[in-house]
């Protein structure tokens, strides 16, 4: 079953918390290809969450070791941070919005 890793931030200022948007939409995919998913919100001006959808369990735990790896290359950016996962029992993505991306 299709697993997520839901991840939640608390940077350590607002500007931090720009800055490590700008790179880690470079270096989260690089990290964690085989991710199905991510997704990156900004709740607020120095708090965030991310949203990393895995084909199974075995990807999500096998995973970990390089989600660690990835964040501990971003020193001096969180106050804190903690996750947890689940199994997804939706995940819809509306097709108009897909179709119109095409046409």
């Amino acid at each position: 079953m299709t697993v997520a890793r839901i991840t939640m931030v608390e940077y350590i200022s607002e500007q931090v918390a720009d800055k490590f948007e700008d790179e880690y939409k470079i270096v989260c995919p690089k990290a964690l290809p085989e991710a199905n998913a991510h997704i990156l919100i900004r709740t607020g001006p120095s708090s965030g969450m991310s949203v990393a959808i895995y084909k199974d369990e075995e990807t999500a735990e096998r995973l970990l070791e390089a989600r660690q790896r990835m964040l501990d290359g971003f020193p001096n950016v969180f106050k804190d941070h903690w996750h947890m996962q689940g199994e997804v029992s939706l995940h819809y993505i509306n097709s108009l919005t897909k179709n119109a991306k095409r046409g």
